[in-house]
């Protein structure tokens, strides 16, 4: 009888089984988060690797990309016609604490020595969090955002399509760059007095997007003077707004996640969010995405001296788990 039954049915059941493998594939990027089901409130602030290949391909003059990793690994590898910048050249020099945006001068020099132009659209990668300190450095300064586009998983997303990359590094015809006349986005960057208030307030709230350790004070970086975090501040750290397994690994997640995630903290769109890093640099990376989630961009500041700032100050911190 047993033999019957499968000589009767096994013919079936192997291309039902194909078939629901097939649907698996197919439903797995759907499964995972992240783009191309993102639902964004902001979803021009992003690019996947496929549209950059195809706007690349076009080779449009006015289409600029910056690889905002350090030169060693551009010249290992980068995505072709793209030229590379760090983070120091952005830092503000004068500063004792690290990581302030460089004054306009600064940057606009910077800019122009690297050819770009006030008309050109600016899509930045690079294989970390990076990539958004550039990005929040420019909307700060009041580059467009408009023009200003992030490649959704970085330098490895396009990698992984199997698209090509190059060693050399383009021809750049300097320009003299000048920000356009609008207004400053000042509210992007707050300083210690601005979090400092905020402590008082219950309309605001203050996000500390460091690991875990740091977060407790089990363990300090280089730079701090002190371990322990900003007091009443809520610890997400920034890697959690990343989808961390599947095809859209490193993207960012959707927004109906990312709203969840902060949420569940208490972090709500109505609220001021001062948000800080060891320095600015992984704070940027939360900005954009809460950004991404729908929470209105006025309302997001980076506390650009972060916890190195803070732990040189006079100022109370906390230890241990969060009360």
């Amino acid at each position: 009888m047993s033999i019957n039954w499968q000589k009767k049915w096994l013919p079936l059941l192997i291309p039902l089984a194909l078939l629901l493998a097939w649907l698996a594939l197919a439903l797995m990027p759907h499964m995972a988060g992240g783009v191309p089901l993102g639902d964004y409130a902001h979803a021009d602030v992003l690019i996947q690797a496929e549209e950059l290949k195809n706007l690349a391909d076009k080779h449009d003059p006015h289409l600029r990309l910056i690889d905002f990793r350090h030169k060693a690994k551009y010249y290992l590898g980068h995505i072709p016609g793209a030229i590379q910048m760090w983070r120091p050249e952005t830092e503000d020099r004068r500063q004792s604490v690290p990581g302030l945006p460089a004054p306009t001068p600064q940057i606009e020099k910077l800019l122009g020595r690297l050819g770009l132009g006030s008309h050109d659209t600016v899509i930045i990668y690079s294989d970390q969090c990076d990539h958004t300190r550039l990005w929040w450095v420019l909307a700060h300064y009041g580059f467009p955002l408009n023009q200003m586009r992030l490649l959704d998983g970085g330098f490895e997303a396009w990698k992984a399509k199997g698209y090509p990359t190059q060693l050399t590094s383009p021809q750049i015809k300097p320009t003299t760059f000048q920000f356009p006349t609008q207004p400053q986005k000042d509210y992007l960057l707050a300083n210690l007095a601005e979090v400092k208030e905020a402590l008082a307030s219950s309309d605001k709230t203050i996000v500390d997007v460091r690991n875990p350790r740091l977060f407790l004070g089990e363990v300090t970086r280089e730079g701090a003077a002190r371990p322990g975090r900003i007091p009443g501040a809520v610890g997400i750290f920034w890697i959690e707004n990343r989808v961390t397994m599947g095809p859209n690994k490193g993207c960012w997640k959707s927004a109906a996640e990312l709203k969840e995630l902060y949420a569940a903290q208490g972090i709500t769109p109505d609220k001021d969010i001062y948000i800080y890093g060891h320095t600015s640099l992984s704070a940027s990376f939360t900005l954009v995405s809460l950004h991404l989630a729908g929470y209105p961009l006025e309302k997001l500041h980076v506390y650009g001296g972060g916890w190195i700032e803070w732990s040189r100050s006079k100022e109370p911190a906390e230890t241990g788990p969060a009360r």
